[in-house]
């Protein structure tokens, strides 16, 4: 689910480098062994700090910068197929610490799709579709944070 290193960007030329601290990760769920593959809160945080870090936004124990939280809206799943697209639909925002001030607030939804020749088996095949909906969606995350703090 992590983003890795961007070349695209660069944290220098933003007043956002390692000036973000995830505050809150809400709305997933549990995988339930018995029904199907979803993507709990824990690892959704994890993904998303890591994928922060890599694109050198993280704070690293700032007590000034930037509150992200993110909640997770939706995870558009499909019950059976061959290859399976999953819709990941969340909610960030980003808040002044010192202000309070909101200077970004979207919902993002991006689908990604696991092919069969990505996984024989059905369940492992919708998690990794999971996984990707989440990378997708955070890479677009940090494609607006670079755009906005530019």
């Amino acid at each position: 689910m992590v983003v890795g290193y961007q070349p695209r960007h660069d944290p220098s030329n933003s007043f956002l480098q390692t000036a973000i601290t995830v505050e809150q990760v809400t709305g997933g769920r549990d995988t339930n062994p018995m029904w199907t593959s979803q993507v709990d809160s824990t690892s959704f945080r994890v993904a998303l700090e890591r994928s922060l870090d890599s694109a050198g936004l993280l704070a690293s124990g700032r007590l000034n910068g930037y509150w992200l939280s993110a909640e997770l809206l939706r995870l558009d799943q499909p019950m059976i197929g061959a290859s399976l697209t999953v819709t990941a639909s969340v909610r960030y925002r980003l808040v002044d610490m010192d202000t309070g001030a909101r200077i970004y607030e979207r919902v993002i939804e991006r689908p990604y799709t696991a092919q069969f020749s990505d996984a024989f088996i059905g369940t492992e095949r919708l998690k990794l579709a999971n996984e990707g909906a989440i990378r997708v969606n955070i890479e677009l995350l940090i494609d607006d944070l670079f755009a906005l703090g530019n």
